[in-house]
């Protein structure tokens, strides 16, 4: 478990997503923007700026097969980018969302034939391609939702689809597109799955918004982190759901991904990515990852000016606090000992098959980690 390369950008990262093979970085910098960079060697090159958004970009989703990316944004709309043929101009689509709130999260269906954008407008949206009218349509599923939906994903059969939100509940739905998906084989979440069916609800161990929602890779569980410093992972069995729920010590979590059905990593607030494994029918942290990485970090990251005082203006910079060198979390110049300096905004998992099994983190520090995993 380690480091497999580290970039540090000139911004704040609130939202990341790669191309297929990595050669390419879909950013934003904390801003109505999106910046896609080309990776040369270690370096990476500005190649283009997405700027339909008029308001602050809150998620980008880059399918691998169908090489498109799909953009939303606080200014309540959604944009399909595909890259024209000559491959030097991404155009925007615009999608008909149909919502008067912020769009929180967007993410691709396994298939990349539609994809689900939460909402603050107690909805997610569920978009598909209108071929009589040319652009992205959408139907809403609303209720027993009761608050802003922070988070979405996908079931690998391409029709249920979790969420999770401000109602500190996560729950799971069919999102089922007549016309656009193909009949579902039966599921531990149910046989008849019309759009719109709850196929189960659960909540947070202590009332905390629901930050990140998770679908196992063979689709029988469904892990979420909520505010309450807690992950919980629910698995349907024949008359019961399973619910085992493991409290933290640390900061909240901001997001989490499966790496096999074994393990989960999760990340947020505390800054360093955690490994939980499966112990029987509970969970239990494995590893805090990324602290037996400081010297290498510091090598690479650090400022060849070795004055304190130049230290202490750039972590305030960074992280947006003063130092506290006496603190045990803290290196003896004020930084954290973590490899990321502020919160960790976005967590993704290669899911290609490569062992170890490799993911990427994204911060407010301006850093994007690559890490690998034994799975």
């Amino acid at each position: 478990m380690s480091i497999l390369d580290e970039f540090i950008f000139p911004f704040c990262v609130t939202a990341h997503s790669f191309n297929h093979d990595r050669s390419q970085v879909a950013l934003c910098p904390n801003s109505n923007e999106v910046q896609i960079y080309g990776r040369s060697g270690t370096q990476w090159t500005l190649l283009h700026v997405l700027k339909e958004h008029d308001l602050l970009v809150t998620s980008i989703d880059w399918a691998p097969r169908t090489n498109r990316i799909v953009t939303c944004s606080q200014d309540k709309n959604a944009y399909v980018w595909t890259l024209d043929a000559a491959g030097s101009e991404w155009k925007p689509t615009l999608v008909h969302l149909r919502v008067n709130r912020a769009a929180t999260q967007a993410r691709w269906s396994p298939r990349e034939n539609k994809f689900a954008v939460a909402s603050g407008d107690k909805c997610v949206a569920i978009c598909y391609f209108g071929e009589g009218n040319d652009w992205w349509v959408s139907k809403h599923i609303k209720k027993p939702i009761a608050s802003t939906v922070l988070c979405v994903d996908w079931h690998p059969n391409n029709v249920l689809l979790a969420c999770g939100g401000a109602d500190m509940k996560a729950r799971v739905f069919s999102a089922f597109i007549k016309g656009v998906d193909e009949k579902p084989a039966a599921t531990a979440w149910g046989e008849r799955l019309p759009f719109s069916t709850l196929c189960g609800e659960f909540e947070s161990p202590s009332c905390g918004w629901v930050h990140s929602v998770a679908f196992s890779p063979d689709g029988d569980s469904v892990a979420f982190v909520s505010h309450d410093s807690s992950i919980t992972v629910a698995t349907p069995a024949a008359d019961d759901v399973d619910v085992a729920s493991v409290r933290s010590h640390y900061l909240p979590f901001t997001t989490l991904v499966w790496i096999n059905s074994q393990i989960i990593v999760a990340c947020g607030h505390d800054c360093s990515p955690m490994v939980y494994v499966r112990d029987g029918a509970s969970w239990r942290l494995a590893k805090k990852l990324g602290e037996n990485e400081k010297s290498r970090r510091s090598a690479t990251a650090s400022p060849s000016n070795s004055n304190s005082a130049f230290n202490l203006f750039r972590q305030m910079d960074s992280r947006n606090q003063p130092a506290k060198p006496s603190s045990a979390s803290s290196a003896a110049d004020g930084s954290l000992k973590s490899v990321h300096q502020n919160t960790i905004t976005e967590l993704h998992h290669d899911s290609s098959g490569n062992s170890p099994a490799e993911f990427s983190t994204s911060g407010l520090d301006g850093r994007l980690v690559l890490w690998t995993v034994q799975a």
